[in-house]
Protein backbone atom coordinates (compact mmCIF):
# COMPACT_ATOMS: atom_id res chain seq x y z
CA UNK A 1 0.00 0.00 0.00
CA UNK A 2 1.21 3.49 -0.85
CA UNK A 3 1.68 6.18 1.81
CA UNK A 4 -1.19 8.08 0.26
CA UNK A 5 -3.28 4.89 0.40
CA UNK A 6 -2.58 4.53 4.11
CA UNK A 7 -3.86 8.08 4.65
CA UNK A 8 -6.99 7.24 2.66
CA UNK A 9 -7.60 4.16 4.79
CA UNK A 10 -7.20 6.20 7.99
CA UNK A 11 -9.71 8.75 6.75
CA UNK A 12 -12.08 6.12 5.39
CA UNK A 13 -13.45 5.07 8.76
CA UNK A 14 -14.44 8.64 9.54
CA UNK A 15 -15.93 9.20 6.08
CA UNK A 16 -18.37 6.27 6.27
CA UNK A 17 -21.47 7.99 7.65
CA UNK A 18 -23.61 5.49 9.55
CA UNK A 19 -25.35 8.01 11.77
CA UNK A 20 -28.49 8.53 9.69
CA UNK A 21 -29.23 5.20 8.04
CA UNK A 22 -32.91 4.39 7.47
CA UNK A 23 -34.45 1.68 9.64
CA UNK A 24 -35.51 -1.43 7.66
CA UNK A 25 -38.77 -3.29 8.10
CA UNK A 26 -38.01 -6.71 9.53
CA UNK A 27 -39.59 -9.72 7.83
CA UNK A 28 -42.11 -11.79 9.76
CA UNK A 29 -41.44 -15.42 10.57
CA UNK A 30 -44.04 -17.84 9.23
CA UNK A 31 -43.11 -21.19 10.67
CA UNK A 32 -39.35 -21.00 10.20
CA UNK A 33 -37.07 -18.43 8.58
CA UNK A 34 -34.26 -20.14 6.73
CA UNK A 35 -30.76 -18.67 6.40
CA UNK A 36 -27.89 -20.04 4.32
CA UNK A 37 -24.38 -18.66 4.85
CA UNK A 38 -21.67 -19.53 2.36
CA UNK A 39 -17.96 -18.92 2.42
CA UNK A 40 -14.49 -20.36 2.68
CA UNK A 41 -13.30 -22.21 5.75
CA UNK A 42 -11.10 -20.20 8.08
CA UNK A 43 -12.68 -16.80 7.37
CA UNK A 44 -15.22 -16.66 10.19
CA UNK A 45 -18.23 -18.07 8.34
CA UNK A 46 -19.27 -20.26 11.27
CA UNK A 47 -19.05 -17.27 13.61
CA UNK A 48 -21.75 -15.43 11.66
CA UNK A 49 -24.12 -18.36 12.10
CA UNK A 50 -23.34 -18.49 15.82
CA UNK A 51 -23.93 -14.75 16.20
CA UNK A 52 -27.30 -15.05 14.47
CA UNK A 53 -28.31 -17.99 16.66
CA UNK A 54 -27.36 -16.08 19.83
CA UNK A 55 -29.16 -12.95 18.59
CA UNK A 56 -32.30 -15.04 18.06
CA UNK A 57 -32.02 -16.32 21.63
CA UNK A 58 -31.65 -12.75 22.93
CA UNK A 59 -34.74 -11.76 20.93
CA UNK A 60 -36.69 -14.58 22.58
CA UNK A 61 -36.81 -16.66 19.41
CA UNK A 62 -35.71 -20.19 18.61
CA UNK A 63 -32.67 -21.04 16.44
CA UNK A 64 -30.91 -24.09 15.10
CA UNK A 65 -27.67 -24.19 13.15
CA UNK A 66 -25.60 -26.80 11.36
CA UNK A 67 -22.24 -26.54 9.61
CA UNK A 68 -21.56 -28.30 6.30
CA UNK A 69 -17.85 -27.90 5.65
CA UNK A 70 -17.17 -31.04 3.63
CA UNK A 71 -13.61 -32.33 3.74
CA UNK A 72 -11.83 -28.98 3.99
CA UNK A 73 -12.10 -27.05 7.26
CA UNK A 74 -9.84 -24.25 6.01
CA UNK A 75 -9.78 -23.03 2.43
CA UNK A 76 -12.68 -25.21 1.33
CA UNK A 77 -16.33 -24.46 0.63
CA UNK A 78 -18.51 -24.03 3.73
CA UNK A 79 -22.31 -23.92 3.98
CA UNK A 80 -24.01 -22.90 7.22
CA UNK A 81 -27.71 -23.67 7.53
CA UNK A 82 -29.54 -21.68 10.20
CA UNK A 83 -33.27 -21.84 10.95
CA UNK A 84 -34.97 -19.15 13.02
CA UNK A 85 -38.45 -19.48 14.56
CA UNK A 86 -40.72 -17.64 16.96
CA UNK A 87 -40.53 -20.66 19.29
CA UNK A 88 -37.83 -23.35 19.52
CA UNK A 89 -40.42 -26.11 19.12
CA UNK A 90 -41.32 -24.77 15.66
CA UNK A 91 -37.97 -26.05 14.37
CA UNK A 92 -38.13 -29.73 13.45
CA UNK A 93 -35.17 -29.90 11.06
CA UNK A 94 -32.10 -27.74 10.60
CA UNK A 95 -31.00 -28.42 7.05
CA UNK A 96 -32.55 -26.01 4.53
CA UNK A 97 -34.20 -27.93 1.72
CA UNK A 98 -34.50 -27.10 -1.98
CA UNK A 99 -36.17 -23.72 -2.57
CA UNK A 100 -36.55 -22.99 1.16
CA UNK A 101 -33.79 -20.39 1.59
CA UNK A 102 -35.17 -17.02 2.72
CA UNK A 103 -31.83 -15.20 2.85
CA UNK A 104 -28.35 -15.95 1.55
CA UNK A 105 -25.31 -14.36 3.18
CA UNK A 106 -22.72 -15.01 0.48
CA UNK A 107 -19.20 -14.82 1.84
CA UNK A 108 -17.74 -16.24 -1.37
CA UNK A 109 -18.97 -15.68 -4.93
CA UNK A 110 -17.99 -19.13 -6.24
CA UNK A 111 -19.68 -21.05 -3.44
CA UNK A 112 -22.73 -18.78 -3.51
CA UNK A 113 -23.32 -19.24 -7.24
CA UNK A 114 -22.64 -22.98 -7.21
CA UNK A 115 -25.42 -25.37 -8.19
CA UNK A 116 -25.61 -26.69 -4.63
CA UNK A 117 -26.44 -23.22 -3.30
CA UNK A 118 -28.61 -22.06 -6.21
CA UNK A 119 -30.86 -25.07 -5.68
CA UNK A 120 -31.70 -23.86 -2.17
CA UNK A 121 -32.93 -20.49 -3.42
CA UNK A 122 -36.24 -19.50 -4.98
CA UNK A 123 -37.06 -16.50 -7.16
CA UNK A 124 -39.24 -14.00 -5.31
CA UNK A 125 -38.55 -15.57 -1.93
CA UNK A 126 -34.80 -15.50 -1.40
CA UNK A 127 -32.94 -12.26 -0.72
CA UNK A 128 -29.14 -12.14 -0.79
CA UNK A 129 -26.05 -10.04 -0.30
CA UNK A 130 -22.89 -11.56 -1.78
CA UNK A 131 -19.22 -10.69 -1.47
CA UNK A 132 -18.01 -9.96 -5.01
CA UNK A 133 -14.34 -10.36 -4.07
CA UNK A 134 -12.40 -12.85 -6.18
CA UNK A 135 -10.43 -15.33 -4.08
CA UNK A 136 -7.48 -16.91 -5.92
CA UNK A 137 -7.85 -20.68 -5.85
CA UNK A 138 -5.25 -23.43 -5.86
CA UNK A 139 -5.97 -24.05 -9.54
CA UNK A 140 -3.98 -20.92 -10.39
CA UNK A 141 -0.79 -22.61 -9.13
CA UNK A 142 -1.24 -25.31 -11.75
CA UNK A 143 -2.73 -23.27 -14.58
CA UNK A 144 -1.41 -19.72 -14.94
CA UNK A 145 -4.17 -18.95 -17.47
CA UNK A 146 -6.91 -19.84 -14.97
CA UNK A 147 -9.48 -17.13 -14.32
CA UNK A 148 -12.60 -17.15 -12.21
CA UNK A 149 -15.75 -16.78 -14.35
CA UNK A 150 -16.91 -13.98 -12.05
CA UNK A 151 -19.25 -12.36 -14.56
CA UNK A 152 -21.00 -15.66 -15.27
CA UNK A 153 -21.33 -16.41 -11.56
CA UNK A 154 -22.85 -12.99 -10.91
CA UNK A 155 -25.29 -13.47 -13.80
CA UNK A 156 -26.36 -16.84 -12.38
CA UNK A 157 -27.23 -15.21 -9.07
CA UNK A 158 -29.03 -12.32 -10.74
CA UNK A 159 -31.01 -14.69 -12.96
CA UNK A 160 -32.21 -16.63 -9.93
CA UNK A 161 -32.78 -13.77 -7.47
CA UNK A 162 -33.39 -10.85 -9.86
CA UNK A 163 -33.70 -7.56 -7.91
CA UNK A 164 -33.32 -9.31 -4.53
CA UNK A 165 -29.54 -9.70 -4.74
CA UNK A 166 -26.86 -7.12 -3.94
CA UNK A 167 -23.12 -7.53 -4.45
CA UNK A 168 -20.08 -5.53 -3.38
CA UNK A 169 -16.45 -6.28 -2.61
CA UNK A 170 -16.80 -6.76 1.13
CA UNK A 171 -13.25 -8.08 1.52
CA UNK A 172 -11.68 -4.98 -0.01
CA UNK A 173 -14.01 -2.68 1.90
CA UNK A 174 -13.23 -4.40 5.20
CA UNK A 175 -9.52 -4.09 4.57
CA UNK A 176 -9.82 -0.42 3.60
CA UNK A 177 -12.06 0.67 6.47
CA UNK A 178 -11.06 -1.75 9.24
CA UNK A 179 -7.61 -2.91 8.17
CA UNK A 180 -8.47 -6.62 7.79
CA UNK A 181 -10.64 -8.56 5.34
CA UNK A 182 -11.67 -10.93 8.16
CA UNK A 183 -14.49 -8.50 8.97
CA UNK A 184 -16.10 -8.93 5.53
CA UNK A 185 -18.64 -11.53 6.67
CA UNK A 186 -19.85 -9.30 9.50
CA UNK A 187 -20.29 -6.54 6.91
CA UNK A 188 -22.48 -8.87 4.88
CA UNK A 189 -24.60 -9.58 7.95
CA UNK A 190 -25.08 -5.85 8.39
CA UNK A 191 -26.00 -5.52 4.72
CA UNK A 192 -28.67 -8.25 4.72
CA UNK A 193 -30.11 -6.80 7.93
CA UNK A 194 -30.30 -3.35 6.34
CA UNK A 195 -32.07 -4.82 3.31
CA UNK A 196 -34.78 -6.16 5.63
CA UNK A 197 -33.91 -9.79 4.99
CA UNK A 198 -33.22 -10.82 8.62
CA UNK A 199 -35.93 -11.11 11.35
CA UNK A 200 -33.59 -10.13 14.19
CA UNK A 201 -33.18 -6.83 16.01
CA UNK A 202 -30.05 -4.75 15.63
CA UNK A 203 -29.57 -4.57 19.38
CA UNK A 204 -29.64 -8.35 19.68
CA UNK A 205 -27.08 -8.80 16.91
CA UNK A 206 -24.70 -6.23 18.41
CA UNK A 207 -25.13 -7.78 21.85
CA UNK A 208 -24.39 -11.22 20.41
CA UNK A 209 -21.20 -9.82 18.89
CA UNK A 210 -20.24 -8.47 22.30
CA UNK A 211 -20.91 -11.84 23.95
CA UNK A 212 -18.70 -13.53 21.35
CA UNK A 213 -15.85 -11.42 22.73
CA UNK A 214 -13.65 -11.29 19.61
CA UNK A 215 -12.66 -7.81 18.34
CA UNK A 216 -16.01 -6.54 19.58
CA UNK A 217 -15.73 -2.88 18.58
CA UNK A 218 -14.43 -3.59 15.08
CA UNK A 219 -17.01 -6.33 14.45
CA UNK A 220 -19.80 -4.03 15.55
CA UNK A 221 -18.35 -1.33 13.33
CA UNK A 222 -18.22 -3.83 10.45
CA UNK A 223 -21.92 -4.56 10.91
CA UNK A 224 -22.74 -0.85 10.66
CA UNK A 225 -20.43 -0.31 7.67
CA UNK A 226 -22.19 -3.19 5.90
CA UNK A 227 -25.50 -1.42 6.45
CA UNK A 228 -24.04 1.73 4.88
CA UNK A 229 -22.37 -0.12 2.01
CA UNK A 230 -25.47 -1.84 0.67
CA UNK A 231 -27.25 1.53 0.48
CA UNK A 232 -24.34 3.43 -1.07
CA UNK A 233 -22.77 1.30 -3.85
CA UNK A 234 -21.35 4.33 -5.68
CA UNK A 235 -19.66 5.61 -2.53
CA UNK A 236 -18.20 2.13 -1.94
CA UNK A 237 -16.70 2.08 -5.43
CA UNK A 238 -15.24 5.53 -4.96
CA UNK A 239 -13.72 4.56 -1.64
CA UNK A 240 -12.19 1.34 -3.00
CA UNK A 241 -10.78 3.04 -6.08
CA UNK A 242 -9.18 5.86 -4.09
CA UNK A 243 -6.09 3.76 -3.32
CA UNK A 244 -5.62 2.39 -6.84
CA UNK A 245 -2.23 3.38 -8.23
CA UNK A 246 -2.68 5.11 -11.56
CA UNK A 247 -0.97 3.06 -14.25
CA UNK A 248 0.86 4.62 -17.21
CA UNK A 249 -1.48 5.37 -20.09
CA UNK A 250 0.52 6.50 -23.12
CA UNK A 251 3.00 4.25 -24.89
CA UNK A 252 5.92 6.42 -23.83
CA UNK A 253 4.75 6.23 -20.21
CA UNK A 254 4.47 2.44 -20.41
CA UNK A 255 8.00 2.16 -21.79
CA UNK A 256 9.37 4.53 -19.16
CA UNK A 257 7.59 2.60 -16.41
CA UNK A 258 9.24 -0.67 -17.47
CA UNK A 259 12.62 0.96 -17.96
CA UNK A 260 12.48 2.36 -14.43
CA UNK A 261 11.68 -1.11 -13.14
CA UNK A 262 14.72 -2.53 -14.91
CA UNK A 263 16.92 0.00 -13.12
CA UNK A 264 15.63 -1.31 -9.78
CA UNK A 265 15.71 -4.89 -11.05
CA UNK A 266 19.36 -4.71 -12.11
CA UNK A 267 20.91 -1.52 -13.50
CA UNK A 268 20.59 1.61 -15.62
CA UNK A 269 22.63 -0.21 -18.25
CA UNK A 270 19.92 -2.86 -18.65
CA UNK A 271 17.28 -0.15 -18.84
CA UNK A 272 19.22 1.60 -21.60
CA UNK A 273 19.52 -1.68 -23.51
CA UNK A 274 15.75 -2.09 -23.22
CA UNK A 275 14.97 1.43 -24.44
CA UNK A 276 17.34 1.22 -27.39
CA UNK A 277 15.89 -2.08 -28.55
CA UNK A 278 12.26 -0.96 -28.25
CA UNK A 279 13.02 2.28 -30.11
CA UNK A 280 13.88 0.30 -33.26
CA UNK A 281 10.20 -0.50 -33.86
CA UNK A 282 8.28 2.36 -35.47
CA UNK A 283 4.81 0.83 -35.72
CA UNK A 284 3.02 1.88 -32.47
CA UNK A 285 1.14 -1.38 -32.07
CA UNK A 286 4.25 -3.48 -32.58
CA UNK A 287 6.38 -1.20 -30.39
CA UNK A 288 3.95 -1.63 -27.49
CA UNK A 289 4.01 -5.42 -27.94
CA UNK A 290 7.82 -5.40 -27.92
CA UNK A 291 7.85 -3.10 -24.90
CA UNK A 292 5.87 -5.70 -22.96
CA UNK A 293 7.50 -8.83 -24.34
CA UNK A 294 11.13 -7.68 -24.12
CA UNK A 295 10.65 -6.45 -20.56
CA UNK A 296 9.20 -9.85 -19.65
CA UNK A 297 12.24 -11.80 -20.88
CA UNK A 298 14.76 -9.35 -19.42
CA UNK A 299 13.18 -9.20 -15.97
CA UNK A 300 12.90 -12.90 -15.18
CA UNK A 301 12.21 -13.56 -11.52
CA UNK A 302 15.28 -15.30 -10.13
CA UNK A 303 16.67 -15.70 -6.61
CA UNK A 304 17.99 -12.13 -6.52
CA UNK A 305 14.64 -10.64 -7.50
CA UNK A 306 12.74 -12.84 -5.06
CA UNK A 307 15.10 -11.66 -2.31
CA UNK A 308 14.48 -8.01 -3.23
CA UNK A 309 10.71 -8.41 -3.39
CA UNK A 310 10.44 -10.34 -0.12
CA UNK A 311 12.64 -7.76 1.59
CA UNK A 312 10.21 -5.05 0.47
CA UNK A 313 7.20 -7.16 1.45
CA UNK A 314 8.50 -7.68 4.98
CA UNK A 315 9.10 -3.95 5.37
CA UNK A 316 5.55 -3.18 4.21
CA UNK A 317 4.09 -5.83 6.53
CA UNK A 318 5.91 -4.42 9.55
CA UNK A 319 4.74 -0.93 8.69
CA UNK A 320 1.17 -2.17 8.32
CA UNK A 321 0.81 -4.17 11.54
CA UNK A 322 1.37 -2.95 15.07
CA UNK A 323 3.34 -4.88 17.69
CA UNK A 324 5.40 -8.01 17.20
CA UNK A 325 5.17 -9.68 13.81
CA UNK A 326 6.50 -13.15 13.05
CA UNK A 327 6.76 -14.15 9.41
CA UNK A 328 7.52 -17.53 7.92
CA UNK A 329 8.33 -18.33 4.31
CA UNK A 330 7.32 -21.46 2.43
CA UNK A 331 9.92 -21.88 -0.29
CA UNK A 332 11.64 -24.44 -2.46
CA UNK A 333 15.14 -23.05 -3.19
CA UNK A 334 16.46 -24.80 -6.35
CA UNK A 335 19.77 -25.72 -4.76
CA UNK A 336 18.28 -27.26 -1.59
CA UNK A 337 14.80 -28.51 -2.52
CA UNK A 338 13.83 -32.05 -3.41
CA UNK A 339 11.28 -33.19 -5.95
CA UNK A 340 8.07 -34.74 -4.67
CA UNK A 341 6.09 -37.67 -6.04
CA UNK A 342 4.04 -35.27 -8.16
CA UNK A 343 7.16 -34.02 -9.93
CA UNK A 344 7.08 -30.65 -8.21
CA UNK A 345 9.60 -29.17 -5.75
CA UNK A 346 8.78 -29.77 -2.10
CA UNK A 347 8.44 -26.52 -0.18
CA UNK A 348 9.88 -26.08 3.31
CA UNK A 349 9.05 -23.55 5.96
CA UNK A 350 11.76 -21.03 6.79
CA UNK A 351 11.77 -18.47 9.56
CA UNK A 352 13.70 -15.35 10.44
CA UNK A 353 17.00 -16.89 9.40
CA UNK A 354 15.91 -17.02 5.78
CA UNK A 355 14.67 -13.42 5.98
CA UNK A 356 18.19 -12.29 6.85
CA UNK A 357 19.32 -13.64 3.48
CA UNK A 358 17.01 -11.42 1.45
CA UNK A 359 19.07 -8.19 1.69
CA UNK A 360 22.19 -10.15 0.74
CA UNK A 361 20.47 -11.73 -2.27
CA UNK A 362 19.15 -8.34 -3.37
CA UNK A 363 22.66 -6.85 -3.31
CA UNK A 364 24.03 -9.79 -5.32
CA UNK A 365 21.85 -8.94 -8.34
CA UNK A 366 24.84 -7.64 -10.31
CA UNK A 367 26.07 -11.24 -10.56
CA UNK A 368 22.98 -12.05 -12.61
CA UNK A 369 23.93 -13.50 -15.99
CA UNK A 370 27.69 -13.46 -15.31
CA UNK A 371 30.00 -16.50 -14.94
CA UNK A 372 30.06 -15.73 -11.20
CA UNK A 373 26.29 -16.23 -10.81
CA UNK A 374 25.95 -19.29 -8.52
CA UNK A 375 22.31 -19.78 -9.56
CA UNK A 376 22.89 -19.18 -13.25
CA UNK A 377 23.81 -22.76 -14.06
CA UNK A 378 20.41 -24.25 -13.21
CA UNK A 379 18.25 -25.42 -16.14
CA UNK A 380 15.62 -22.76 -15.43
CA UNK A 381 18.13 -19.88 -15.45
CA UNK A 382 19.70 -21.24 -18.67
CA UNK A 383 16.26 -21.38 -20.25
CA UNK A 384 15.54 -17.77 -19.27
CA UNK A 385 18.79 -16.48 -20.76
CA UNK A 386 18.10 -18.49 -23.90
CA UNK A 387 14.72 -16.77 -24.18
CA UNK A 388 16.41 -13.35 -24.21
CA UNK A 389 18.69 -14.26 -27.13
CA UNK A 390 15.88 -15.98 -28.99
CA UNK A 391 13.56 -13.04 -28.51
CA UNK A 392 16.11 -10.55 -29.80
CA UNK A 393 16.77 -12.76 -32.84
CA UNK A 394 13.05 -13.15 -33.57
CA UNK A 395 12.42 -9.42 -33.33
CA UNK A 396 15.35 -8.67 -35.64
CA UNK A 397 13.75 -11.07 -38.10
CA UNK A 398 10.52 -9.11 -37.76
CA UNK A 399 12.35 -5.83 -38.39
CA UNK A 400 13.94 -7.19 -41.55
CA UNK A 401 10.75 -8.71 -42.97
CA UNK A 402 7.85 -6.64 -41.64
CA UNK A 403 7.07 -5.08 -45.01
CA UNK A 404 6.25 -8.48 -46.46
CA UNK A 405 5.17 -10.15 -43.22
CA UNK A 406 1.93 -10.10 -41.28
CA UNK A 407 1.64 -7.39 -38.61
CA UNK A 408 -0.75 -9.54 -36.57
CA UNK A 409 1.79 -12.35 -36.50
CA UNK A 410 4.59 -9.94 -35.60
CA UNK A 411 2.60 -8.61 -32.64
CA UNK A 412 1.71 -12.13 -31.50
CA UNK A 413 5.38 -13.12 -31.67
CA UNK A 414 6.41 -10.03 -29.70
CA UNK A 415 3.89 -10.79 -26.95
CA UNK A 416 4.60 -14.53 -26.79
CA UNK A 417 6.84 -14.32 -23.65
CA UNK A 418 3.84 -13.08 -21.65
CA UNK A 419 2.53 -16.65 -21.76
CA UNK A 420 5.64 -18.07 -20.05
CA UNK A 421 4.69 -17.60 -16.40
CA UNK A 422 5.22 -19.45 -13.16
CA UNK A 423 8.24 -21.18 -11.67
CA UNK A 424 9.93 -24.56 -11.96
CA UNK A 425 7.87 -27.25 -13.75
CA UNK A 426 4.98 -24.81 -14.31
CA UNK A 427 7.24 -22.43 -16.19
CA UNK A 428 8.87 -25.29 -18.11
CA UNK A 429 5.46 -26.50 -19.29
CA UNK A 430 4.41 -22.98 -20.31
CA UNK A 431 7.73 -22.52 -22.12
CA UNK A 432 7.21 -25.72 -24.11
CA UNK A 433 3.71 -24.57 -25.09
CA UNK A 434 5.00 -21.14 -26.08
CA UNK A 435 7.73 -22.65 -28.28
CA UNK A 436 5.14 -24.65 -30.21
CA UNK A 437 3.13 -21.50 -30.64
CA UNK A 438 6.28 -19.68 -31.76
CA UNK A 439 6.71 -22.06 -34.71
CA UNK A 440 3.09 -21.45 -35.75
CA UNK A 441 3.38 -17.67 -35.47
CA UNK A 442 6.67 -17.56 -37.38
CA UNK A 443 5.09 -19.57 -40.18
CA UNK A 444 2.18 -17.10 -40.28
CA UNK A 445 4.59 -14.15 -40.32
CA UNK A 446 6.61 -15.56 -43.18
CA UNK A 447 3.35 -16.25 -45.01
CA UNK A 448 2.73 -12.53 -45.21
CA UNK A 449 -0.96 -11.83 -45.46
CA UNK A 450 -1.94 -15.28 -44.18
CA UNK A 451 -4.36 -14.73 -41.26
CA UNK A 452 -2.83 -15.62 -37.92
CA UNK A 453 -5.71 -17.90 -37.00
CA UNK A 454 -4.61 -20.25 -39.79
CA UNK A 455 -1.27 -20.77 -38.11
CA UNK A 456 -2.72 -23.41 -35.81
CA UNK A 457 -4.67 -25.22 -38.52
Amino acid sequence: MTVEGAKIRKQATADVDIGHLPWPIQPKIDGTFNVVITGVGGTGVVTIGAVMAMAAHLDGKGAGMMEMAGLAQKGGAVHIHCRLANKPEDISAIRVATGECDVLIGGDLVVSAGSKTLGLMKTGRTGAVVNAHEIITGEFTRNTEFKLPSDQLALSLQARLQERVSMFDASALAKTVLGDSIFSNMMLLGAVWQKGYVPLTRDAILQAVALNGAAVERNQRAFEVGRWAVLNPEAVEKLLNADVVELPKTLDEKIAFRADHLVVYQSARLAKRYRNFVAKFENPRLREAVAKGYHKVLAYKDEYEVGRLLQETEAKARAEFDGDLTLSYHMAPPIFSKTGANGRPIKKQYGRGMARMFPLLARMKRLRGTPFDPFGYSPERRMERKMIKQYEADMRLVLDGLAAGSLDAAVALAELPLQVRGFGPVKEANYATAMKRRDEVLAAFKGGDTPLKNAAE
